[in-house]
């Protein structure tokens, strides 16, 4: 009752209130919150931070930055960076990846990117969700190429590929060849399947779903209610398949609560994750 008083406090089985058709604003509070988060962003790097300034407020930095201070005898740095970083990991371990669902900038760049790949009809037909659920080991694969690099080389060796580092970076420095290979890739990927890149390729995403399966609270079904109209499915930003159980464990699970407001019937509920085992 608590969550759904947080994250939805208005009356979400009429319809009217969440269209598949329409453009972005689906879930009008998360897409409010999405946008207050990304003007925010923008403000602060801007006007405080600088061109160089998505470093200090990436999450990512809660694992690169204490690699760097033990590598190379440094003081701590990115401070902000690093407290958003615990933060989206402690909100995980409440509602999972809420983090990624309702505050990433660059997670709400990416779902807008995917919208327009839908309205264009150049997205990809709808990726099974077995592969779904097993290309998320790209992400730990980035994840763990990074915490090597950064301990071989001593730097911040995400800045080559980092999406939110050049959208601020590239107005006063050159891009790099090999970057603006990685960021075309990034875009392609998002625009051909939506949240692509949340999904198999960001690292802080990856390390945020190790925390999924002990969050408190997760998105429960209520079968009996269900039709299995499948509205949830193709509501969902991150591809999760619903049909399996009467509560979702996905770890692509980003908490947007998509499913709830699509649900014609009202079956789907936040719940307590340990009642549902």
């Amino acid at each position: 009752m608590l969550a759904k008083t947080l994250f939805y406090p208005y009356n979400y089985q009429n319809m009217k209130r969440y269209s598949l058709r329409r453009f972005f604003f689906k879930n009008i509070f998360r897409s409010i919150v999405q946008l207050a988060f990304v003007a925010a962003m923008v403000v602060i790097i801007w006007l405080i931070l600088g061109f160089t300034g998505a470093h200090n407020i990436c999450p990512w930095t809660i694992v690169e930055v204490p690699i760097l201070v033990l590598r190379a005898g440094v003081g701590f740095f990115f401070i902000w960076g690093m407290i958003i970083g615990a933060a989206g990991i402690v909100m995980t371990c409440f509602y999972p990846r809420i983090f990624c669902g309702w505050f990433c900038p660059l997670g709400t760049l990416f779902e807008f990117i995917g919208d327009i790949g839908i309205k264009l009809h150049i997205s990809s037909k709808r990726i099974p969700h077995w592969l779904n659920e097993r290309m998320r080991v790209f992400s730990i694969g980035v994840l763990i190429f990074l915490v090597l690099g950064t301990i071989v080389r001593g730097t911040l060796v995400c800045t080559i590929a980092c999406p939110a580092f050049w959208i601020c970076a590239a107005w006063k420095i050159s891009v790099p060849i090999i970057t603006v290979l990685f960021l075309l890739c990034w875009f392609i990927l998002s625009i051909r399947v939506k949240r692509g890149f949340c999904r198999y390729v960001c690292p802080y995403g990856a390390l945020t779903s190790f925390f999924v399966p002990i969050s408190i609270h997760a998105i429960g079904k209520n079968l009996e209610v269900c039709n299995n109209c499948g509205l949830c499915a193709q509501a969902c930003p991150m591809g999760i398949d619903f049909n399996v159980a009467f509560v979702v464990k996905s770890k692509h699970c980003i908490g947007c609560g998509d499913c709830l407001k699509s649900c014609p019937k009202d079956a789907f509920s936040w719940i307590s994750r340990k009642s549902s085992r």
